[in-house]
């Protein structure tokens, strides 16, 4: 089981992208050929990874606990656990989303609304832990400040997002109005705590040194609760009309308001991270060498792209739902490349080694000269 101890919740950046990708392939409202036969082979895949990932991540633990806890003490390989939260909230987003129409629909939206309540508990303890312990033991300084600071701290709007779709399913009224008051709290939870990581990345930027090509795919992150902000705003101003009628109206009218003026925030984020890439991958940059952070330029961006499905929804204008495939396009782009270069390096052995180095088993060998002649 080597493996399995190379095998930190880093790897959960592949759930989330290819989630997201079947999603919103199958739920793109600017209909196109096979787009729910795509969108439905991509879940299978998704079920089929996180079927993989999570026994490997659970293994970690059970076998090598050391190098598991030491990644609580690495100001930067504990970020990533947000990445397993908003992994979970996907694939059950992604049950409702697509496995209605795959399995009985009952059945389906069981198993989101189960996968959604483990998600959100996962979301709200990693926004809580991560930051606590960047606070009280983590040495950092303010050029290490990136938009990476972001992944333990947006999966709470991430559950608010995808939950916000299973309103309607749980139970009463009174059971409907806890689960939107929960999921207004975890949406408030992130949405403030982005505007202060924000700030800081901001300054990180305008003080110091340009991102070096290496990190620069983060700058994407940013995006990524600006989606989930619109799609949490826009889907709940659809669903709440049996909770709280009276409210009703002044929330669409608000969500519409707030989720367009994100989506020009988004746009801009967007210019910029765009700028940052083109610029390391022209001859005075410094090239953008892969690694699992480019995986940063499939969540964040399909994230950006639910938002923009989600504001055409609430205003039924054609402008966002040609706006949302012009997204999608750029999503799958950017998807086959991160993926067949995530499947190499898995393949080659670049980012996953799958047994251990001989000079490792040799040491081990030298350390243990009596097991070794037995």
């Amino acid at each position: 089981m080597y493996l399995a101890k190379q095998f930190g919740a880093n790897w959960f950046t592949t759930v989330m992208g290819i989630g997201i990708v079947a999603a919103l392939t199958y739920s793109s409202p600017f209909r196109f050929p096979c787009q729910h036969a795509i969108g439905i082979v991509v879940f299978w895949g998704l079920n089929a990874l996180f079927v993989v990932a999570t026994p490997l991540w659970a293994s970690r633990w059970l076998l090598y606990p050391k190098e598991a806890l030491e990644d609580f003490r690495h100001p930067e390989r504990v970020l990533f656990y947000g990445a397993l939260a908003m992994g979970i909230n996907v694939v059950g987003n992604d049950w409702f989303i697509v496995g209605r129409h795959v399995f009985h629909p009952s059945l389906a939206v069981d198993v989101s609304k189960a996968v959604w309540v483990v998600g959100a508990i996962v979301a709200v303890l990693t926004a809580v832990i991560v930051p606590y312990l960047l606070f009280t033991e983590h040495q950092v300084s303010t050029k290490d400040t990136l938009a990476s600071w972001l992944i333990p701290v947006v999966p709470p709007i991430v559950a608010a997002a995808t939950g916000s779709n299973l309103i309607p399913y749980w139970g009463g009224v009174q059971v409907q109005f806890a689960v939107t008051a929960v999921i207004l709290a975890m949406f408030g939870m992130t949405f403030f705590l982005f505007i202060m990581v924000s700030s800081l990345v901001y300054a990180r930027l305008v003080y110091h040194q340009r991102l070096g090509g290496a990190v620069v795919p983060s700058l994407w992150v940013e995006i990524g609760p600006i989606g989930m902000s619109m799609a949490t705003l826009a889907t709940l101003a659809t669903k709440i009309h049996a909770i709280l009628p009276q409210y009703s109206h002044l929330l669409e009218g608000l969500a519409a308001v707030a989720s367009m003026a994100l989506w020009g925030v988004g746009i801009w984020w967007i210019a910029i991270a765009a700028m940052h890439t083109l610029f390391h991958l022209r001859k005075r940059g410094e090239g953008i060498p892969f690694n699992m952070g480019w995986w940063s330029y499939v969540f964040p961006i399909g994230s950006f792209t639910s938002g923009t499905y989600a504001l055409g929804h609430l205003l039924r204008y054609d402008f966002f739902v040609i706006a949302g495939f012009v997204q999608l396009l750029i999503l799958w782009g950017c998807f086959a490349i991160v993926l067949a270069r995530t499947v190499s390096g898995v393949v080659n052995g670049s980012l996953l080694q799958w047994k251990p180095p001989a000079d490792a088993f040799l040491q081990k060998e030298h350390a243990n000269p009596q097991h070794a002649r037995g």
